[in-house]
């Protein structure tokens, strides 16, 4: 095959999902830390499915129009560093296709490269022996073999190859990986994309996607959610795409900010953008007529969904692929300033909310919050600016991705890696006397001065940054790093104690319990710590964290 268009461009891609989902419990498996906290090829996974589901309806020829509507729907559906970055790389493979109805050979491997200098413009401090290394020696290998009768079967047998490579070599780049006895595990999802973007081209069977996608809500009906004398409390989930027309003049008299100013007139949770004549929307509203009506005024639509989201508030055992955001108490006029913070669950989330009204992100523990459920929380915000508290490493980038789309607000990102960064944080915040740069200047001032630790399970024997582990230790970790590996929790605690700078300092020691820490757990761990320091207050929670059994901060 000499030449491919935009069908063809979205069969590949569905395969490279497909190749990707059959082997992600593999990709989620390579763990730096011997922690069981993998989440790589299932925040891959979803990044792709994102750009999928946005072409779900589409029968597109071109291949910059295909290209450029799959990217957007990555960078929405982005989820964790790894999807971010994998959306990034589609984000440049879509820039070099724009306007081409069909790509050669060279012309693809091209846009491979802008691909790959897209992603690591994404990392602030890009770090070899990743999946960024794995995309730029294998693209830069491939193309370097291209000849004048070079076919898209031969392009490709070269990529996956030369990323399979540089994949084996990721541990003498990155000293950590060698010492977890690991390769990187994003360059390994990234090389079963590419191996099945290439067996489509080699003619393999192309299996039905939609199976494996989100299916409609309507599926699962449970009469109980919605009866007759059900009152409409939520509304309808509505999100379409519409094709602008030529005949209702709509390229030339569409405004975007038009249909935003509009729509929030009857609705919330709002996310319009437009790529050249396709507008994509997603709005909550109990009146979705006067959306249709609106939209009709400038094109037709391509896809439509709508969903009576009282269905969904009642599984509201929040699906962790439904990522929602909520306040405690609704806005009713544009603030100066909100704060949007990602929390597991609901209840998690009622620890900040004593604090104030910050719209809240529940990510659930082994899923992150995608960029797209980042940017419906700054639109519920209804602030002039935001601070964003992600409190976890693997949401700090999807966050900031939103934050690129959303240009209403000035946002703010706060990289909290964990929930106690995330508390430290929001209490020492003034929403209601002081603006986002005053609240930054507070907030980084608490986290400087607080001392953070967080405690989880070894899974397995690891030799990690000099610290020898075993399987089921307690193991210490400060500022992201591994600091020790105890026989037992209050040895790790007492530990981290034993490193805390002028502790007779300290006031308040706050407690996040994981859900696999007992009520008896918790009263020795307590009156472990008042033995050590008889003065400081307790303040204490219990969350449904999996991963961490304990985090703890005193200030």
């Amino acid at each position: 095959m000499k030449t491919i268009n935009g069908i063809m461009y979205r069969s590949m891609v569905a395969s490279g999902y497909m190749d990707l989902m059959r082997n992600v419990e593999e990709v989620n498996r390579l763990n730096v830390f011997p922690v069981p906290d993998g989440d790589t090829g299932s925040n891959m996974l979803s990044t792709i499915a994102g750009g999928l589901e946005a072409t779900s309806e589409e029968n597109v020829p071109s291949i910059g129009r295909m290209s450029s509507l799959m990217s957007h729907g990555m960078l929405l559906g982005a989820r964790g560093n790894s999807g971010v970055i994998l959306s990034r790389f589609f984000a440049g493979l879509s820039e070099g296709l724009r306007d081409k109805e069909e790509a050669g050979v060279k012309e693809f491997a091209k846009a491979m490269d802008l691909g790959v200098q897209t992603a690591y413009k994404a990392v602030m401090h890009p770090t070899e022996g990743t999946i960024l290394t794995v995309m730029r020696e294998g693209t830069s290998y491939a193309e370097s073999k291209i000849e004048e009768d070079s076919s898209f079967e031969d392009y490709f047998t070269d990529l996956a190859s030369s990323m399979r490579e540089s994949l084996k070599k990721t541990p003498d780049l990155l000293p950590i990986l060698k010492e977890a006895g690991v390769i990187d595990s994003g360059g390994a999802g990234l090389i079963y994309i590419v191996e099945g973007m290439g067996q489509a081209i080699g003619g393999r069977l192309i299996e039905d996607v939609s199976l494996h996608l989100s299916a409609p809500t309507a599926a699962h009906y449970n009469p109980q959610s919605f009866n007759a004398d059900s009152p409409l409390d939520y509304g309808y989930c509505t999100e379409f795409l519409l094709q602008l027309s030529n005949a209702k003049k709509g390229p030339e008299s569409f405004k975007l900010q038009d249909l935003i100013d509009y729509f929030s007139t009857f609705g919330n949770s709002l996310v319009a953008f437009q790529e050249g004549t396709i507008v994509k929307v997603h709005v909550h509203t109990k009146t979705p007529a006067l959306a249709i009506v609106y939209a009709q005024k400038y094109g037709e639509f391509i896809a439509f969904k709508m969903e009576n989201m009282a269905l969904q508030h009642h599984e509201t055992l929040i699906e962790q692929s439904k990522h929602i955001a909520f306040m405690s108490k609704p806005v009713t006029k544009e603030r100066d300033l909100a704060c949007v913070i990602a929390v597991p669950d609901e209840e998690t989330g009622k620890i900040f909310q004593n604090y104030g009204n910050p719209v809240l992100v529940i990510s659930g523990d082994s899923i992150n919050p995608s960029a797209e459920d980042f940017l419906k929380a700054y639109q519920s915000a209804q602030a002039k600016e935001l601070i964003v508290l992600p409190n976890n490493k693997n949401a700090v980038m999807a966050a900031t991705q939103a934050a690129e789309f959303f240009g209403k607000s000035k946002v703010n990102v706060l990289p909290t890696a964990n929930l106690a960064e995330g508390y430290s944080a929001y209490t020492a915040m003034d929403e209601s006397s002081s603006g986002a740069k005053e609240n930054l200047v507070m907030m980084k001032e608490a986290l400087k001065n607080a001392s953070i630790a967080s405690f989880a399970r070894a899974s397995r024997d690891a030799e990690i940054q000099g610290v020898h582990v075993k399987e089921g230790d307690c193991l210490l970790f400060i500022g992201g790093a591994l600091a020790a590996s105890k026989g037992d929790m209050p040895s790790a605690v007492q530990e981290f104690f034993s490193r805390v700078e002028h502790l007779e300092d300290k006031g308040v020691c706050t407690l996040f319990f994981g859900k696999e820490i007992g009520e008896k757990e918790q009263e020795e761990l307590k009156s472990l710590i008042m033995k050590i320091d008889g003065e400081v207050e307790l303040v204490c929670f219990k969350t449904n964290r999996t991963l961490y059994d304990l985090i703890i901060d005193v200030e």
